[in-house]
């Protein structure tokens, strides 16, 4: 079965799909060490793909189903968790830019690539992990990037998380955690069981205590790039 490294993972899957072989083959590992396995089991897929906007079409809801089950066992014990951001690197750091779809998340990442040029590399333009490790969380890249499928396999520590509104003016302040409570809980699988819900809001509770927080109003205009990094200072 192949091994594939995903948010310094080793993960081993079996793909059946092109379009999931396809999508996994950046992060395939020639390493025999496997930190855990996720297998598509008939009754929990079947499940999945009853739910799905595709619900006669296995080929697109192998790669769904198989990342939804990642997502689970990285939170349940490999401190980490899905986060539904476009994520960028800049210098060696890493920036998350969360909203709700159709906000303009992209939009904004897009400003910071023409703003920064090539100081600016994509890791994941919707769908990243962020874990804990060794102290200090990370964003990871992930072979599902959304709509635009823009992204690498590649991990940056975080230097600041963004929430994004519209506004006609670009305005940008750092915020406490419990004022964007509700976006950023929007923006994670939230688990089903008690003690996953305590192990996410323990990981919410350090990111936010060594990453800065930034709630952004902004336009599309590229100079909106410009507001939203110098609030970092």
């Amino acid at each position: 079965m192949p091994v594939y490294r995903i948010a310094e993972l080793n993960i081993q899957l079996s793909p059946e799909y092109k379009e999931t072989i396809d999508r996994l083959a950046p992060y395939l590992t020639d390493s025999t060490e496997v930190d855990f396995t996720v297998e598509r089991d008939p009754e929990g897929f079947a499940a999945f793909e009853e739910k799905s906007n595709f619900p006669d079409r296995p080929d697109m809801n192998e790669g769904p189903f198989l990342y939804t089950k990642i997502c689970k066992k990285i939170l349940a014990e490999y401190n980490g968790f899905f986060f539904h951001s476009s994520a960028l690197e800049l210098d060696g750091e890493g920036y998350l830019f969360t909203a709700l779809s159709g906000t303009g998340k992209s939009t904004h990442t897009r400003n910071w690539r023409k703003y920064f040029g090539d100081r600016v590399i994509m890791i994941n333009d919707d769908k990243p992990i962020i874990r804990k490790i060794d102290g200090r969380f990370y964003v990871c890249g992930t072979p599902w990037m959304g709509k635009s499928d823009i992204g690498c396999n590649r991990v940056a520590p975080i230097k600041a998380i963004y929430v994004l509104q519209r506004g006609e003016e670009n305005s940008a302040k750092r915020v406490s955690p419990g004022v964007v409570l509700k976006q950023l809980l929007e923006a994670t699988l939230l688990p089903k069981t008690r003690d996953n819900m305590q192990k996410l809001l323990e990981l919410f509770n350090d990111l936010f205590s060594s990453v800065s927080l930034i709630l952004l109003t902004c336009n599309k205009d590229t100079d909106a790039a410009r507001v939203a990094y110098e609030a970092l200072d």
